[in-house]
């Protein structure tokens, strides 16, 4: 009988993480999975904001992590987290960029490690992600406070309509890709009335960038504004980008150059890859760019 109440227990507690739903983490036992791991800085931070201790692995990175999680154990690089390492920890649950589940699906699978791919390509689907992620490991009451905020500062925003055309640019060191609106930077010119030349549907993966353009159609679409934030080495990144307007046949012709419209924005501002809790000082920034002071 007593084996028959523990395989009902572990089917009911393999369907409340399969349906991500209910506080069902963090009942340690003995050699039982235990804890979150993530290998992405912004969730790192969604899960300080909860107030979540019970995280124990986080990505190697240049970046600055909440101190909550100092001394935590690193996993690998954000886009190429380590399943070895992650399978000696044994966490309960892995949560994951949506963005990066194309290319790391197989390999968790394979691992037969529990993963959750959270969406940090839209704002609003960040938020609808922090709620689950508050039920799943009990901070509902932190995660709600989140999501009220949000929701006060997207009513209290003044809706302005605008024609205003915005090609949105990834730069890396000696390259760039371009931020169409299904990602978080195209999400952000959207939300502050923006018109994304590189319009929702332009990619099908959930990367929200497309590599496969050309100079000719940037050309064609010839936007207002241009921004651009870097994927890694902002210095460098910047530096490649300004090269190709002071030197590029096509790109010294755009309007945006010609006109001073091509503006850096910097991932201390809430820029970046990856939607944040630092979004607000991103949607901020934008603001004066569309629309003046």
């Amino acid at each position: 009988m007593k084996k028959i109440v523990c395989v009902i227990c572990s089917i009911a507690l393999l369907i409340s993480l399969i349906s991500f739903g209910g506080c069902v983490l963090f009942n340690k036992d003995n050699d039982e999975p235990y804890g979150v791991v993530t290998c992405s800085v912004a969730i790192c931070e969604i899960l300080d904001a909860l107030g979540c201790d019970e995280v124990v692995g986080v990505p190697a990175t240049g970046d600055t992590l909440p101190e909550r999680y100092t001394g935590i154990r690193t996993i690998g690089a954000p886009m190429e987290p380590q399943m070895e390492i992650i399978k000696q920890i044994n966490p309960e649950i892995v949560l994951v960029p949506k963005t990066l589940q194309a290319s790391l699906d197989e390999q968790f699978t394979a691992a037969n490690i529990n993963v959750k791919y959270i969406d940090l390509s839209d704002i609003s689907e960040m938020y609808s992600d922090i709620v689950k992620i508050g039920e799943l490991i009990g901070k509902e009451s932190e995660a709600q406070v989140l999501y009220d905020s949000y929701t006060q500062y997207i009513d209290s925003y003044p809706k302005l309509d605008t024609e205003i055309s915005v090609m949105t640019i990834m730069a890396f060191s000696s390259l760039f890709t371009i931020a169409t609106e299904d990602s978080y930077v195209g999400n952000l010119v959207k939300l502050a009335g923006g018109k994304n030349v590189y319009g929702a549907g332009y990619v099908s993966d959930g990367t929200g960038v497309i590599t496969n353009y050309s100079l000719e159609d940037m050309a064609q679409k010839n936007p207002n504004v241009i921004i651009v934030f870097a994927h890694f080495n902002e210095e460098y990144a910047f530096k490649y980008i300004k090269g190709l307007t002071e030197n590029d046949t096509i790109w010294k012709n755009f309007d945006a150059v010609k006109n001073g419209k091509v503006y850096y924005v910097s991932t201390a501002d809430g820029f970046g890859v990856s939607a944040n809790l630092d979004w607000t000082k991103a949607f901020e920034t934008l603001r004066p760019i569309f629309f003046g002071e």
